[in-house]
């Protein structure tokens, strides 16, 4: 059960660490950095992305991407579909046995199949009248309710360029699908559309030349085998350990030999009787077994999921292993974007878009073109160098200032703690505007020079008021004296 084990917690972590359920794994942002300063833009992307989350926890995706996982891990490649049920998503994880998919110039899914196998009481409840004669008439035969019949749905491309945000009629969007009969060819129920691909195929990692996807277990194969047989061995060894084998002379045995409990057995001479000894070396079968087992934990990084036997582990070793995590699992994360979450996030979009679903998109945005950021833990751990990187940057600059103060004049502060907060997966909403930092920051100047202009005026009247009374006590001095000492006071 290594392998299996193995698998299992690796896919859990590849769950949540991706796409959490616990928390949102994923921030829509603008391409421009304007809009991204602007409040009222920022605020509706915000806004966006919340229903967009909300609309994947209430439906069924945290169950199927968990199966799509598993298959991910287990198979190196893993098919989800993602449609629309009334008002909300449904995702469905479709097994590999029955997908084939064509693939455009740039990878992705040009083309898409699967094979259903379906029986004709499920073919008449899904497509109702219009199916072929043969399947109605198996509807009435009680020794056919069990038959099943090979189905081919299809989704293919078709040439459109119209706007998606926008409601289409099936037949004019851009992808089309249909269901086929195999025996026949024949067409179930009518052609539909899709705005866009709804069957996204993710691969764990692939060689070049080849569309399927390779995992760990595709290169632990081998000793997953050989740990099979290992331990079939030493448990064959062990069951003629506990229960050996006897043997016996001839002339030692009257009857025959009795081994069960309260037997009784008449010999001539007991000395003649003994076990079995196999000799079985279990120390190097489990020191064999040992280092198979070890050797499959590495192939799906279970060093790097588990943690330690002590209880806890400090901020610099999480650090480590998120860092470890990165670079063992950082090509699959890219692919994994590319292939299934990019696009599923972007229909998501869309299709509440299309339904309402979504606020009132402002004037401004609405040629602004959208990218997707993702803020789980290992998302996340591929921007901590950077974050680290501008934090050490601002404290060297700040200790090399106090010699050389004209070193500051390069650091854009405003930028900096901006850039760190994205880094550092900080909430939109806790953090001001930079047209509203700009008010503030005019609001902060201005208050500063009106009190600076109290404050002279309070130094220029204390100024008066001693000269006054400094003139007063010199009334019995001369007159050229007090004459000069006026009209410095004046100046």
């Amino acid at each position: 059960s290594t392998a299996i084990y193995c698998a299992q917690t690796l896919a859990a972590s590849m769950h949540g660490n991706l796409t959490s359920p616990g928390k949102r794994w994923f921030e829509l942002k603008f391409r421009s950095s304007e809009l991204n300063a602007d409040d009222a833009a920022k605020e509706w992307l915000d806004d966006c992305t919340n229903r967009i989350y909300n609309a994947l926890a209430e439906a069924n995706f945290d169950v199927e991407i968990s199966e799509a996982y598993l298959d991910l891990v287990s198979f190196g490649t893993a098919c989800i579909t993602e449609e629309v049920d009334g008002k909300e998503l449904a995702f469905a994880a479709v097994p590999v046995r029955e997908i084939y998919f064509e693939e455009d110039h740039k990878k992705r899914v040009h083309r898409f199949y699967r094979r259903l196998q379906w029986t004709a009481t499920q073919i008449a409840s899904k497509f109702g009248d219009k199916i072929p004669d043969k399947i109605k008439d198996k509807l009435d035969s009680p020794s056919s309710s069990t038959e099943r019949h090979d189905i081919v749905f299809c989704i293919y491309p078709r040439d459109s360029n119209l706007d998606t945000s926008k409601p289409i009629a099936p037949t004019s969007r851009p992808y089309g699908f249909k269901y086929i009969l195999k025996n026949g060819g024949d067409l179930l129920g009518e052609e539909g559309g899709y705005y866009e691909m709804p069957a996204y195929v993710a691969r764990w990692d692939k060689v070049c030349g080849s569309k399927w996807g390779k995992s760990p277990s595709t290169t632990a194969l081998a000793d997953i085998l050989t740990l099979n047989q290992v331990k079939e061995a030493t448990l064959e060894a062990a069951s003629k350990a506990i229960d050996p084998a006897n043997l016996a002379e001839e002339t030692a045995l009257i009857g025959d030999l009795n081994l069960d409990r309260g037997s009784l057995t008449i010999v001539s001479d007991i000395n003649g009787i003994r076990p079995y000894e196999s000799g079985t070396k279990f120390d190097v079968s489990n020191m064999e077994i040992n280092m198979l087992t070890d050797a499959i934990r590495r192939y799906y990084n279970i060093d790097q999921l588990e943690l330690k036997e002590s209880p806890a582990m400090t901020a610099t070793e999480v650090n480590v292993r998120y860092e470890l995590m990165q670079k063992q699992l950082g090509s699959t994360f890219a692919r994994l974007k590319a292939d299934l979450l990019n696009p599923l996030i972007e229909r998501a979009f869309y299709i509440l878009l299309r339904d309402g679903q979504l606020a009132e998109m402002p004037e401004e945005v609405q040629s602004a073109d959208l990218d997707v950021e993702y803020s789980g833990p290992l998302a996340r751990a591929q921007q901590v160098d950077q974050a680290i990187a501008i934090q050490n940057f601002m404290m060297s600059t700040a200790q090399m200032a106090e010699v050389y103060p004209e070193a500051i004049d390069i650091v854009d502060t405003d930028a900096a703690v901006r850039a760190m907060a994205i880094y550092q997966g900080v909430p939109a909403e806790a953090l001001k505007g930079k047209k509203e930092v700009e008010k503030m920051r005019d609001q902060r100047a201005q208050a500063q020079q009106e009190q600076q202009a109290v404050m002279d005026q309070q130094m220029q009247a204390e100024t008066f008021k001693n000269a006054g009374q400094g003139m007063q006590a010199m009334s019995g001095a001369d007159p050229a004296m007090v004459k000069a000492l006026g009209e410095a006071v004046n100046q």
